[in-house]
């Protein structure tokens, strides 16, 4: 057992080795200047932020990092209720085309984002959404992962909890909102981890639905930086990956702890 314990400690080393290598040098070359980069050093010959000033001088990041979180923040809170309550319906409650609708929820893992953007962006357009962080917000709002996620954990509480309340005369709200609801926060911050770093890092739908440069989220506007100058500088763009990373790298750091226990309760 103990020789079993190192070799998969010794892999989870090695794999997470693997996996920061790419952050760490990023994290690095944004301290470099161009040549170092160019010359393939990890270690700058001289520290400098100049790149740092450089992306926040010259470039919309601020405008991009505030529609990134607006986007982020407001569409993962708009999941949290609305598939949270759905959850609980398929889960915890008994009505007639309970597992139909469940199936039909599901069916959102079979279709790729792809296949319905252009019906989707037509939509949006027709609403006058483009060039509205709403018109990101909105289509991110049915998740079938989060309803996945959050039915299976709590079909996992036992009922006893709820028949007791039952028998307290609590109804049916008092006894989503001051038993399974509690009961279910590690599952209900797994989503609201998992449905931030999705909005905030997702490329393909803002890239559609923005064509304003102020109204870009940071993933559309670090590729239009980077492709806005024939000779590329890599500093600034280190700098500003590095900024755009830091939301979501704080945000798994403090939500590890609960984002571990949801995920391996739900999937039992």
């Amino acid at each position: 057992m103990k020789v079993k314990k190192y070799i998969l400690t010794i892999l989870a080393i090695f794999l997470s080795v693997i996996y920061l290598l790419p952050l760490i040098w990023m994290t690095l070359a944004s301290f470099q200047s161009q040549k170092d980069i160019l010359a393939g050093k990890w270690i700058p010959s001289k520290w400098s932020a100049d790149n740092y000033r450089t992306i926040l001088q010259r470039a919309k990041i601020g405008a991009w990092f505030a529609n990134s979180l607006v986007s982020s923040s407001i569409g993962t809170a708009g999941i949290i209720v609305i598939c949270t309550l759905a959850a609980y319906a398929v889960s915890r409650m008994n009505f007639p085309g309970r597992k139909f609708l469940y199936f039909l929820s599901l069916t959102g893992f079979m279709i790729p984002g792809q296949a319905i953007a252009i019906p989707l962006y037509l939509m949006i357009r027709k609403i006058g959404l483009v060039n509205n962080l709403f018109g990101i917000i909105l289509p991110a709002l049915p998740s079938s992962m989060a309803v996945f996620i959050l039915s299976q954990f709590m079909k996992a509480i036992p009922s006893d909890y709820e028949e007791a309340a039952r028998l307290d005369g609590a109804g049916e709200l008092d006894i989503m909102f001051r038993i399974i609801l509690p009961m279910s926060l590690p599952s209900i911050i797994t989503v609201a981890v998992l449905h931030f770093t999705w909005i905030w890092n997702d490329f393909f739908w803002p890239l559609i639905v923005m064509t304003n440069e102020k109204m870009y989220t940071l993933p559309v506007g670090l590729v239009a930086l980077a492709g806005s100058d024939v000779n590329i500088r890599y500093g600034p763009i280190m700098a500003a990956n590095v900024l755009a990373s830091l939301p979501v790298v704080v945000v798994y750091l403090f939500m590890q702890r609960y984002l571990t226990r949801g995920v391996v309760l739900s999937l039992r």
